[in-house]
This record gives structure tokens, C-alpha cells and sequence, in this order.
């Protein structure tokens, strides 16, 4: 057997199934019983579902010693069951094989397992080459790029379907056939929100594109043409609403409670029965002006730092009585309350209550998931906030996410202290993620740094070729209770390398273009190994990137 590991794919495809190919690398499995024949194929095809009959078509490279082909003798079989099964149906006779595919049809599958036999005649010697061809949902488990065009914003995607990378710089005129006409302002999303069903929402994470413009802003259906199902204004209630800057807020989301929504100091939550947003009240004990300046939600509850009384707070989701339905606010609702953390003495690192007037708490990421015994898996994740501290020195808070709900454990678990790295400040992009321990990943200029926090090392794990461009944002692709809670190789199966160390870079060149740089990283935070994709991957054809997310 022998593996070909560099190829170009562009298949042969209708013009509304694909809108770009993308070099990429996989690989090829053939076998060489016959010596003087070779015959390549990818390890896998894909396509994106549309909404009409599909078709495909498999061009296999297939070379002889003395370029006669006339001799050779070729079956297609496939089985929509399983790549051993031997039970296949014989589907061509032609060297090239074209697959047509009804969405409608009730027996439609999404994967088809295909071999193609090639026989020397002369001989009788035979030789196997397995592939599947994937359909993929569109912009499911995908990157979605928000950047300015022509001065007004785009909407694109990059999708990986089968071994195929697609990009799409703009999927929302490709799909609409209409262009969105304010500037880029954020996306927001919620991956796999619980009972999506519930008011008629068919994508499997929720999409919130917002511009410029607030008539095309709001909660739009990806897999149905970018439908646009409420603006933001719709999801706010009317006597709540003058809380809210549309062109500056925070979005994150908790997964078994709803989105969390950010502005002007205020924060509103969903739950998980309906996209409406109602603001939350801090409770009575939490004495003093209170305003949200920075916060991350983890898998059951939210930690938040309150910029006008200089202290954390508990955003606390577990404690909402109510739940609502449907797409139009009816009136106040009973909302999650804003909790004083309780200060243990002798067991929290530092109070949590009183963080020095003089510090600036400049961003709070999801931490490292610890593999303890005794709780709920959901219960073991932690988070990092990052304050800069007079005399050029950095703090870094580590709050567990179980303390902020259970008494007796350490709320404010460790604080590292160091002296502040060249290029932080209060607008420099961060992220971190659970299998990331006391690691944080920050940008400054055009590289991306590895941060260690127990000691305040920075290694740069990535740099653009251009010395003036700049990036904008990071994202890490998912939080493991996003889709499959603590399961740390999600994704390992059909993409090849855990979404959970999946960063995506939106890196702005100096010649007005973006683009989307995508890193596979390892445990330790270092760029690993190429897989199914290359461990590096540079999606070009986007304008000046605004923010990326990955749905």
C-alpha cells in the first residue's frame, strides 16, 4: 500500500454546490497488485446539501506503463451502511463515476461508501481503491467570517466537508442573492442550543449576525439561506431595550441556559426555550453601583467582574424561576439574578469583592477542564481573568465555576502575578480553552503568543508573513461542554483533530485584505502535526475581518 500525501482537489460539481476549492492535504489509499497500473483516489469527496437533486462526479487518476488504458476493465460498488459491508451494489462500468443525490428522497443518506475494482483483462489481475463521498449540511460545524467589502460587510464561511475545504467569502449574497449593507459590527452564536425545534429554528447552532444596519441584525437560520428570523430589537423588551448599544456589546453563550448578552454595563440572558433576551437584577446584598464590564459563562453558570465596584460577581443562572417561549417579549420577566461571591477566608486565594481600584480587568476566557473526581463532569471547569496592575505587572485570577454554586470550596483558586508581556493591553484579543492548562492565548501586532500564566512566559506560535498586518480577533472553535460536555477528542472522528484545540486567527493584512487562519493545536498549546488538514491553514478572499465564529 501506498500513501500520496499532496494532491489538488477540484472536483467536478454543479456551480451552486461549490464556490471555491482549497489545496488541502489528505490522503491516498491504492493498492499496487497491478505493477504497471496505478490508480488514485481521494480518501474521501464532499458536498454541500442543496435543496434540489445533486450531482457528483469522481474523476479517479489512473496511469499504465505504456499509456494504453484500452485493456483495463473498471466496477464501481457502494453501500450506504458501513466501509466493510459486503453487501454492495454495482453502480458503473465507466471510469469516471457521476453520483446523483435527491435531498427529498425518503431514503437520502449523507455518507456513501464506494470502491472502485479495476481489472488488467489481459491478465486478470484486480485492484481495490476504497473513498466515500460526505454531503455536508451547509455551515454546520463551519467558520463563519464577518469582514467589510466594497464598504459594507460580508458574511463568508469555510466548511469541511469529507477532506474538502471550502470557502465561501460571501455565503450570505451566495445564498440570498442580496447583499448586507452596513459595516461589520460581531457575530454572535450558541452552539447546539437545546430544543431548537421549540420555535421553529432548524440550524444546529444558533447564528446572530449583526451590522451597521439593525433591519438585517439579529438571529438568522444558516441552513435555510440565511433566513433572518428576529432582528435584535425584536428579541429585547421594549421597556428594557434603552440598555442596550448594538454597536458595542459582549455575547457568550451558556449552552443549558441561553445566550448571555453584555452592554452599557447591563447583561440580559435567553434561556433555553426561547431566543428573547430579558435583563438581569442584582440581588439585594450586592450593595453599590454595579457594572458589567467583562464576563465568561461556563457550562451551568457565569462569572462577571463589575467595573464600578471593582469586584467579581456570579452571574447566576442555576438561580432563574422562569422559563418563556416563543419570539416576542410579553413583558418583564423573573430573570437570573447577579450574586456577591462569597468571600471564604482562608480558602479563596484573595477576595473576590474588593479587586484594587487601580486595576483594570481587561478580559475573563474559559479555562482549563481539571479531570477531578467527585463532581459532575460539568461541574470541573475554570476560568482566567487577566487584570493589568499598576508598575507594568499582569494578574491573573483563576475562579472554578463549581465553587461559584457550592459552599466550602475555593472560589478564587490562584492568583499569578508577573510582569505585563510586550503588546497586552485592554484591547488585545484573548481566548483560552479547557484542555489548556494555566494557558492563555493572546495577539499582538501579527503573531499569536502561547502565554504560560504560573510563570509569565510567552512563546510566539504563530506569525504572518506580513510584518504591518494585524489581528483582529481569536476564537477557539469549542468549549467540550459546547457539544459533547468533557469529551476532549470531539471532533477527532470526522475532522480529524479535536475542535476543542481548533484556533481560528482573523488576520488583517496591510493591503486591506483578511484572512482566516486556522490552528491545530496540541495539549501543551504548540501548533501540532498535520492530519486530515494541515495543522496551518491560511483561507483567503476575505476583506478587512471583523470577527469570526465557528458554528
Amino acid at each position: 500500500m501506498r500513501i500520496i500525501t499532496r494532491h489538488t482537489l477540484c472536483a467536478v460539481l454543479l456551480s451552486s454546490l461549490l464556490a471555491s476549492c482549497y489545496e488541502d492535504k489528505g490522503n491516498y489509499d491504492y493498492d499496487e497488485s497491478i505493477s504497471d497500473i496505478s490508480v488514485k483516489l481521494n480518501q474521501s469527496y464532499g458536498v454541500r446539501k442543496a435543496d434540489t437533486e445533486m450531482t457528483y462526479t469522481i474523476n479517479p487518476e489512473i496511469k499504465t506503463n505504456d499509456g494504453d488504458k484500452s485493456y483495463l476493465k473498471y466496477t464501481w460498488v457502494m453501500n450506504t451502511t458501513s466501509a466493510n459491508s459486503s453487501r454492495n451494489d454495482t453502480i458503473g462500468h465507466d471510469e469516471s463515476l457521476t453520483l446523483t443525490m435527491d435531498p427529498n428522497d425518503p431514503n437520502f443518506v449523507y455518507k456513501y461508501y464506494i470502491k472502485l475494482y479495476v481489472t488488467d483483462t489481459r491478465t486478470n489481475a484486480k485492484t481495490m481503491v476504497p473513498t466515500t463521498v460526505e454531503v455536508g449540511k451547509p455551515y454546520t460545524k463551519a467558520w463563519m467570517v464577518l469582514h467589510e467589502k466594497d464598504n459594507h460587510a460580508e458574511l463568508g464561511a469555510v466548511e469541511y466537508i469529507g477532506s474538502v475545504m471550502m470557502v465561501t467569502p460571501d455565503a450570505y449574497k451566495q445564498e440570498t442573492g442580496k447583499d448586507l449593507t452596513g459595516q461589520p459590527v460581531s457575530l454572535s452564536y450558541m452552539q447546539k442550543q437545546p430544543n431548537k425545534s421549540y420555535w421553529l429554528y432548524t440550524a444546529d447552532s444558533q447564528l446572530f449576525v449583526t451590522t451597521t444596519n439593525g433591519e438585517e441584525s439579529g438571529l438568522v437560520d444558516q441552513t435555510n439561506k440565511f433566513k433572518l428570523m428576529a432582528t435584535w430589537t425584536q428579541l429585547f423588551s421594549p421597556l428594557q431595550i434603552g440598555n442596550v448599544d448594538f454597536n458595542d456589546f459582549q455575547t457568550q453563550a451558556c449552552p443549558n441556559y441561553g445566550l448571555l448578552f453584555c452592554s452599557k454595563g447591563h447583561m440580559f440572558s435567553q434561556c433555553s426555550t426561547s431566543p428573547v433576551l430579558f435583563q438581569m437584577s442584582p440581588e439585594d446584598i450586592l450593595t453599590g453601583e454595579c457594572s458589567i464590564s467583562k464576563f465568561a459563562a461556563g457550562p451551568h453558570t457565569a462569572l462577571g467582574y463589575d467595573n464600578a465596584s471593582h469586584r467579581f460577581v456570579h452571574i447566576a443562572l442555576q438561580s432563574s424561576p422562569d422559563f418563556w417561549g416563543g419570539y416576542k417579549p410579553s413583558g418583564i420577566k423573573k430573570n437570573a439574578p447577579i450574586k456577591r461571591i462569597a468571600y471564604k477566608n482562608g480558602v479563596d486565594a484573595r477576595d473576590p469583592n474588593h479587586i484594587p481600584e487601580n486595576e483594570n480587568v481587561i478580559n475573563i476566557v474559559n479555562g482549563y477542564h481539571y479531570q477531578r473526581t467527585g463532581v459532575a463532569i460539568w461541574q470541573r471547569y475554570n476560568c482566567y481573568a487577566y487584570s493589568l496592575a499598576p508598575g507594568n505587572m499582569s494578574h491573573v485570577y483563576i475562579f472554578s465555576y463549581y465553587a461559584l454554586t457550592h459552599a466550602n470550596e475555593a472560589t478564587m483558586t490562584n492568583v499569578f502575578e508577573f510582569p505585563t508581556p510586550e503588546g497586552i493591553n485592554e484591547n488585545t484579543p484573548m481566548t483560552s480553552g479547557a484542555t489548556f492548562n494555566n494557558i492563555i492565548f493572546y495577539a499582538a501586532g501579527n503573531k499569536v503568543y502561547k502565554l504560560d500564566i504560573s510563570t509569565g512566559s510567552s512563546k510566539v506560535i504563530y506569525q504572518s508573513d506580513d510584518t504591518r498586518a494585524t489581528i483582529s480577533c481569536l476564537r477557539m472553535a469549542v468549549n467540550p461542554f459546547s457539544w459533547n460536555d468533557g469529551n476532549d477528542n470531539l471532533g477527532t472522528d470526522t475532522y480529524g483533530h479535536p475542535f476543542s484545540r481548533l484556533l481560528g486567527v482573523a488576520v488583517n493584512k496591510s493591503d486591506g485584505t483578511g484572512e482566516l487562519v486556522v490552528l491545530q493545536l496540541n495539549a501543551a498549546g504548540k501548533v501540532d502535526d498535520d492530519h486530515k488538514f494541515p495543522s496551518t491553514q491560511i483561507h483567503k478572499g476575505f476583506g478587512k475581518i471583523k470577527d469570526i465564529a465557528f458554528i
